[in-house]
């Protein structure tokens, strides 16, 4: 209720509490208020607020790469390591399969399931989402130029843990095979 909406605005109560963010009383008045859109100013200017983007760095995502990590644990799927310096920067790589292995969100990589339009600023986040999803399609290309095999998983797949991890297990098995078959 208090997050930024489809056309970045925040609600706020149309009351004249507002301001009293303490207690029981509150939380019962915001429930049963109507909300109004309020717009939404940056703190920041345009450049700095760019810097403060590009500093955040892709790690460590608890719904996606931490939540891989886990079912990797749970499911005994053993040789994956992180943050390998290789094109596109894989969220887990298989060095002995040469296996790279990405968790795709799904707004951010245009997931066919959950992916959705932005609704505020299109022109450039409809261009934003192309390019990534461009970018995605040269780093697969790049990565099998180089005898990796790429698979790709949604971040709604994560979801179903075993089927993930069996998908995973599969392409791990695939790979030995033709491990061991251009060792002969």
């Amino acid at each position: 209720m208090f997050g930024p909406t489809r056309n970045s605005t925040f609600l706020r109560p149309v009351t004249a509490k507002r301001a009293n963010f303490n207690g029981r009383a509150f939380k019962r008045e915001m429930t049963s208020v109507e909300c109004a859109p309020e717009a939404m100013a940056d703190v920041f200017s345009k450049k700095k607020r760019s810097q403060v983007m590009a500093a955040i760095r892709s790690k460590g995502n608890k719904d996606t790469e931490l939540k891989l990590a886990s079912i990797f644990r749970a499911y005994g799927i053993k040789g994956w390591r992180r943050h390998q310096p290789l094109p596109g920067k894989p969220d887990f790589v298989f060095l002995k399969q040469r296996l790279a292995v990405f968790v795709d969100g799904c707004f951010w990589h245009g997931c066919p399931k959950h992916g959705r339009e932005p609704g505020s600023n299109q022109n450039y986040w409809l261009a934003k989402l192309q390019s990534n999803k461009h970018r995605d399609k040269k780093v697969n290309r790049i990565l099998r130029n180089s005898g990796w095999h790429v698979l790709r998983l949604w971040e709604h797949e994560l979801t179903r843990t075993a089927n993930a991890a069996n998908r995973i297990k599969s392409s791990l098995q695939k790979r030995q095979r033709v491990i061991e078959l251009s060792k002969r």
